[in-house]
C-alpha cells in the first residue's frame, strides 16, 4: 500500500478556529447528555473495526466508556447510543445546526485551500489511473458541506452528482450546483467519499459496505477519518480535547482499518495517514493544560527544536502511518455482490 508525505503549510487555527471548535464542542457535549441521557438506551458493541469482543476499557470522558480492542488496538464506544437515536441527534441538535451555519460556512474557504482542493486532486488522479471509465456518477456521503462538491466538478470527470444522507439545512446550495440529494443510496457510482464519517457512524462496518454496494465494478471509495494510532492522540490520550461523543465513537487503529475495509469486501490501494497536525496538536493541549504529562523527549521536542525539526518530524510521522489523520482509497473488486 502505497504511504504520503505531503507539506502544505497548515496550520490547525486555519481549518479550526479555537472560537468556533469550542463552541462547537460545548455545544456537542451538552446536546450529548440531552439526547442521551438514559444509560439503559445506551448499547454495547463488539469492536467496529474487526469485530473481537476482547477488549478493556481505555478511559472515560464526559460518562462515556471507550474501550481499547485487545486485538487491533482500536479504541471505541461502548456501550454507545443506537443507530436511531445518533441519526435523531444529528437531525435536530444544536450542534449540527452549529456545524453547518457557523463552523462549516466560515471556515469554507481555507478547508477548500488546505484541504479540500488537494484532496479532490488526490481523488481525481486515482480514478483517473484506476478507476472505471465508464461509471461517472460520483456520490458523497453524509455531506456537511457544497466545497466539496465545487472542487470535484471542477475536475470533469463526472457527470452527474449526489449527496447521500448530507446534513441538514444544505438543500438549497447543494442543488444550486447541481448536486441531487438522495436519502437512501445510487447504484453503479463510479467514485464515493465519506470524510470523518467513520468516526461518529454506530458501525462504520455497515457505511464502508453501503459505500461498496453502491459501487460499480471497480468503482472507488474514498475516506478520511481520525486514527487512534496517530501521534496526538497516542501522546495525550484521555486528555486529547478535541475527542468527543458522538462525533467520535469510533477511534479505529491503522491496522483496523485495514481489518474493517477488507471484511466489507473493498480491496485496499492505499492507506496514508498524511496529517500535518499531530506535533501542533499536542503542543497545544499541553499549553492549555499544564497537567498534560508527555515524555522528556516530546518536551524536548516541542519546546527546544525549530520549526525544521518539527516538520521533519511530522514528515517522519507521515512516512510511517503514525499521524492522527488518515485517508483511504479501496475498489470494488469483481464478484462482489451487491
Amino acid at each position: 500500500m502505497k504511504r504520503v508525505v505531503v507539506e502544505s503549510g497548515l496550520h490547525d487555527s486555519a481549518i479550526r478556529p479555537q472560537t468556533l471548535l469550542s463552541e462547537f464542542r460545548r455545544l456537542s457535549i451538552e446536546d450529548a447528555k440531552s439526547f442521551f441521557s438514559d444509560p439503559k438506551e445506551l448499547v454495547e458493541v463488539a469492536c467496529p473495526a474487526c469485530d473481537s469482543d476482547q477488549c478493556h476499557e481505555a478511559f472515560q470522558k464526559e460518562g462515556f466508556h471507550f474501550q481499547e480492542c485487545e486485538e487491533c488496538k482500536s479504541v471505541y464506544v461502548s456501550p454507545r447510543p443506537s443507530k436511531v437515536a445518533l441519526a435523531h441527534y444529528y437531525q435536530e441538535s444544536h450542534a449540527t445546526q452549529y456545524r453547518v451555519e457557523h463552523f462549516q460556512r466560515e471556515t469554507a474557504e481555507a478547508r477548500r485551500k488546505y484541504l479540500l482542493r488537494a484532496l479532490s486532486n488526490w481523488l481525481g488522479r486515482i480514478v483517473d489511473e484506476k478507476g472505471n471509465a465508464q461509471s461517472r456518477t460520483f456520490v458523497d456521503m453524509g455531506s456537511n458541506s457544497s466545497v466539496l462538491f465545487d472542487e470535484i466538478q471542477r475536475l470533469g470527470l463526472f457527470d452527474s452528482s449526489y449527496a447521500v444522507n448530507p446534513l441538514p439545512g444544505l438543500d438549497v446550495e447543494l442543488a444550486k450546483i447541481g448536486v441531487t440529494i438522495s436519502q437512501g443510496g445510487v447504484s453503479g457510482a463510479g467514485a464515493i467519499s465519506a470524510l470523518h464519517q467513520l468516526e461518529n457512524q454506530f458501525s462504520p462496518f455497515d457505511m464502508v459496505k453501503a459505500a461498496g454496494d453502491m459501487l460499480a465494478i471497480n468503482g472507488l471509495f474514498f475516506f478520511t477519518t481520525r486514527t487512534i494510532s496517530g501521534f496526538d492522540l497516542q501522546m495525550l490520550w484521555d486528555k486529547a480535547p478535541y475527542i468527543f461523543v458522538p462525533e467520535h465513537l469510533n477511534l479505529l487503529s491503522v491496522e483496523g482499518i485495514d481489518r474493517l475495509v477488507h471484511r466489507a469486501g473493498l480491496n485496499i490501494i492505499e492507506l496514508s495517514t498524511p496529517g500535518q497536525l499531530d506535533l501542533e496538536l499536542t503542543a497545544q493541549a499541553r499549553k492549555a493544560d499544564p497537567s498534560i504529562e508527555l515524555p522528556h523527549f516530546i518536551e524536548y521536542l516541542i519546546e527546544q527544536r525549530d520549526e525544521l525539526a518539527h516538520n521533519d518530524f511530522q514528515a517522519y510521522l507521515q512516512k510511517h502511518r503514525l499521524s492522527s489523520h488518515v485517508r483511504v482509497a479501496a475498489y470494488r473488486p469483481e464478484g462482489i455482490d451487491a
